[in-house]
């Protein structure tokens, strides 16, 4: 049975402790507090996404002592069945260029032989740091330096057959990349990812703005609970995560969950 997962929200903490919704796992991300963790722990096991904002496997070095210390603790209380965090990016430095996308000069764009490069050899170190399996997420394409290489399909799929890990499918991340992508259909695009590795999806729902798809993290429609009914069909997941804004309410949560209870 494929079980569902909620992002952390002052909203939805307040819900579990009040027994006000019925979901099976919490997402925390890394840059959270260890009270905000432990308060979700009290309700409900805990899958915990991504190290923080500065860790990127395309780097040359960001195994940081005071950001892997951080990070091995918040494992070593949640204990989750897996670790995800992005697959990297193709610049260093970058960052957020707007809140929807990254970006980065010109100049800190990575050639594809040294993102392949470090992300293999980052990644393998990540895992041998783990005491539990990784998980690496598919990104979302802009033209902005930040993400080349990595959102291509046969590149992605390369990455992760070399790394030998699972995969964290980013239903939104990858709509967004077929359409900016011009691959029309997000389904043709999904089907050239390694869909037999994925074992967690996040769900929300992208909007286009000025000829580009973004990430808004907004509550799914009748069409993203489609998509993600055809993908539970052609994948293995076992967990679906629903990622939600920061001005979410109760009624939205609850409708939320129950529009995902339907289809998985």
């Amino acid at each position: 049975m494929v079980r569902i997962g909620i992002e952390a929200s002052t909203v939805l903490l307040s819900m579990l402790s009040r027994k006000a919704i019925d979901i099976d796992f919490v997402k925390v991300d890394g840059d959270s507090s260890m009270e905000m963790l432990n308060e979700a722990l009290s309700y409900k096991p805990v899958l915990i996404h991504d190290i923080n904002r500065y860790f990127w496997l395309n780097y040359e070095d960001p195994f940081k002592d005071e950001v892997m210390a951080t990070a091995r603790k918040m494992l070593d209380a949640a204990k989750p069945p897996w670790f995800s965090t992005g697959i990297g990016a193709s610049a260093e430095p970058q960052g957020h260029t707007l809140p929807y996308w990254r970006g980065a000069d010109a100049a800190a764009l990575q050639t594809r032989e040294k993102v392949t490069e470090n992300i293999i050899r980052n990644a393998r170190r990540l895992k041998e740091w783990l005491d539990m399996p990784l998980l690496l997420e598919n990104f979302n394409y802009h033209p902005t330096n930040a993400y080349e290489y990595i959102c291509e399909p046969t590149s992605f799929s390369s990455l992760i057959q070399a790394i030998d890990c699972d995969v964290l499918l980013d239903l939104s991340h990858a709509q967004i990349s077929a359409y900016n992508m011009g691959w029309g259909d997000p389904r043709s695009y999904l089907k050239a990812l390694p869909l037999n590795r994925v074992r967690e999806i996040h769900i929300s729902h992208p909007e286009v703005r000025n000829g580009q798809m973004l990430d808004m993290h907004l509550p799914i429609q009748p069409l993203d609970i489609e998509l993600l009914g055809w993908i539970l069909a052609h994948t293995p997941a076992e967990v679906v995560s629903l990622e939600v804004s920061d001005d979410v309410t109760d009624e939205l949560l609850l409708q939320q969950a129950a529009a995902m209870r339907e289809v998985v």
